[in-house]
């Protein structure tokens, strides 16, 4: 047991000069927040800043052709860094998880489950941080589309009304106007570049408002009259959506309660009663015992994601 604790804490240790190491290196603390790397010029030739660790990752992920996320997936997740950065950090968080759950329980087995499980959090936080971009981009529909309406009064068309929001509006609502108006500066058709944003942030209110200017488009009319019945409609179920997430929020919060108790509960008896506990993860049985409990726990969530889960 000593020497598997060593073990643990050695790993610890190394994980934590790692992340020192890959933080704290001169060239990446003075990149911007919304790239990891940074073509300079150096004697005619576009270089890029990084460090030894992101060449040997980035190389890795080449040679063997492996992609476990895109750049758009994490561009519409709101997440700044790239594909190489975003996999040195779920590889740190392995690294972590099985140095830590190896030092707490002496179990290999145990720790190199709980490594393979570990970079599933990863991709399931970039899938919370889509879900929470979509809806704060819908929450902010009914001003961006008021904004919008009051420019187009003002005698702006609609790629420059467009530009107006954008530059109004703070993210993801102005990022993504934005996106659409740099995409017709550079040649793409206005309605074609709506759509996709509609479509890549799944919302039913945007490709409204893209239908609104397609038809005016097309048979002409007043497209602020248009506009406004479209934000109000929007702001009706604005309204309507607010009021069953506050309907929904006590059974998302007993949800989850549920979730964190059986962990909590088990890591305050491993403190307190470690010998109850081992037998756990130190004999097969016990494994077999965790797996089962871990799959039922799963199937749990899944349920209780279900019901707490309202789409309108």
């Amino acid at each position: 047991m000593t020497s598997f604790l060593a073990i643990g804490v050695v790993f610890i240790l190394i994980s934590v000069v790692a992340l020192g190491y890959a933080l704290l290196q001169p060239d990446l603390a003075s990149l911007r927040s919304e790239q990891m790397k940074v073509a300079v010029a150096h004697e005619g030739a576009a270089v890029e800043k990084s460090t030894p660790v992101y060449d040997l990752i980035e190389r890795f992920l080449k040679t063997f052709g492996i992609k476990p996320f895109s750049e758009e997936e994490l561009d519409l997740a709101g997440i700044k860094s790239n594909v190489t950065a975003v996999v040195a950090t779920t590889l740190l968080i392995a690294f972590l998880a099985f140095a830590g759950t190896l030092a707490l329980t002496t179990s290999l087995f145990f720790a190199i489950v709980v490594m393979l499980v570990a970079p599933m959090s990863v991709k399931v936080y970039v899938g919370w941080k889509t879900g929470r971009r979509r809806t704060a981009f819908s929450a902010q529909m009914a001003e961006a589309m008021t904004l919008l309406s009051s420019a187009l009064k003002s005698g702006m068309n609609v790629p420059n009304a467009l530009g107006s929001v954008a530059s109004e509006m703070e993210a993801p609502m102005g990022e993504e106007l934005a996106r659409i108006v740099n995409e017709t500066r550079l040649g793409r058709d206005l309605i074609a570049g709506m759509r996709d944003t509609s479509a890549r942030m799944e919302s039913e209110d945007f490709l409204w408002v893209t239908e609104a200017v397609a038809i005016q488009r097309e048979s002409g009319g007043r497209l602020t009259e248009i506009l406004d019945r479209v934000t109000e409609t929007i702001a009706q179920r604005n309204e309507l959506r607010q009021r069953v997430h506050a309907l929904a929020a006590e059974g998302k919060a007993s949800a989850g309660i549920l979730m964190g108790l059986p962990v909590i509960i088990g890591v305050l008896l491993m403190v307190v009663n470690r010998p109850v506990m081992m037998p756990l993860f130190t004999t097969g049985a016990g494994n077999m015992l965790l797996l089962v409990a871990a799959g039922f726990y799963l199937l749990g969530g899944l349920w209780l994601r279900s019901i707490v889960r309202v789409k309108l």
